[in-house]
């Protein structure tokens, strides 16, 4: 059936939509985990919290990869993921109880310990593949950060079309209810533009293509393209956002649910880009492209953010991640 909390307003309601509203939904998931753990000596999961808790009732470590979002912090209760409304703490408390009862009752049906808090589940075993400035959660204690990995990516490497001014690269949803404005803003703007829009309508591309503005047939590549271009333009995707404040460049982000929006306050915060949200039909994007075209702080601020790890090896990410999991089987009673 539908999900009984359609806009979760914590990590507990998120739970809640999946199974732990109480025992008889959970314990068969956990389970099924148990049995596909069997003779396992280390778990490495993401985005799967019935799969740790079934380690646990196994007492098989693990860690937990997760740019962020899926592993709350440990405090209680968890917290709202719209900080931009007013939640009343006590929706937030009983939200994170029903989903930590369902789990406690799992748990003592294992005879395993309960869990005082629903991100505990989570503590000291997460790996972060985020950066604390794009951290969904703010003022995390104790996370262990170590940035993206390399990821697959687009071959296209088109060249830059005419225009004056800076080169604006942009990955777009063809979905997103502001893309004609944004067209027409960007065609009006008369900048290089080089877009990829998966699937977008022939008549809306024919409409705005032109000798400034270039839409790719393929997906781009975005280690050659972005370090050429002069700011970026995304809906707030964190691989994206991460990848472009990794090569100093700014971003207007068009953010379309509440991970997105989360990640596009954060970079709002260090001032290394501007947020189009809510959006509608009619929103304006002359304003915030101007200010990304003719500004130079938002450019300083994305340039800090890549100053600041310079020096980590995004290609050691992986090996790093593995160096942990054999420091928790070689730590193994």
């Amino acid at each position: 059936g539908p999900a009984p909390y359609p806009n979760p307003i914590n990590f507990g309601q998120i739970l809640l939509n999946f199974g732990y509203a109480g025992p008889s939904q959970l314990e068969p998931l956990i389970e099924a985990w148990r049995e596909r753990l069997a003779g396992a000596d280390l778990i490495v999961s993401h985005c799967s919290p019935s799969a740790p808790i079934a380690a646990r009732t196994l007492g098989i470590p693990g860690i937990e990869i997760s740019q962020g979002f899926h592993v709350p912090p440990a405090g209680f209760p968890t917290p709202a993921l719209r900080e931009w409304e007013p939640v009343p703490v006590q929706a937030l408390q009983a939200a994170d109880l029903q989903s930590l009862e369902t789990i406690n009752a799992a748990l003592s049906r294992y005879r395993s310990a309960p869990l005082p808090t629903l991100g505990e589940l989570y503590a000291s075993r997460s790996v972060l593949l985020t950066y604390p400035e794009l951290d969904p959660y703010v003022n995390r204690a104790d996370a262990q950060y170590v940035g993206i990995a390399p990821t697959g990516e687009g071959g296209a490497v088109p060249a830059w079309p005419k225009g004056s001014g800076p080169c604006v690269f942009a990955y777009l949803y063809s979905h997103y209810v502001g893309l004609p404005n944004l067209l027409a803003a960007l065609a009006e703007l008369d900048v290089p533009t080089l877009t990829f829009c998966r699937e977008i309508d022939p008549g809306l591309k024919a409409r705005h293509q032109s000798s400034t503005l270039r839409f790719s047939d393929a997906p781009m590549s975005v280690s050659a393209m972005v370090p050429q271009s002069d700011f970026v333009i995304c809906h707030a995707n964190h691989q994206m956002t991460a990848q472009a404040l990794l090569a100093g460049k700014p971003l207007l982000l068009l953010p379309t649910q509440v991970e997105q929006m989360l990640i596009a306050r954060r970079v709002e915060r260090i001032g290394a880009g501007v947020a189009v949200a809510p959006v509608s039909p009619s929103s304006d994007f002359a304003l915030p492209l101007a200010i990304l075209a003719e500004g130079k702080g938002h450019a300083e601020s994305a340039c800090a953010f890549a100053a600041r790890y310079a020096r980590l090896d995004r290609a050691a990410v992986l090996a790093d991640i593995a160096d942990r999991c054999e420091q928790r089987l070689a730590a193994r009673p």
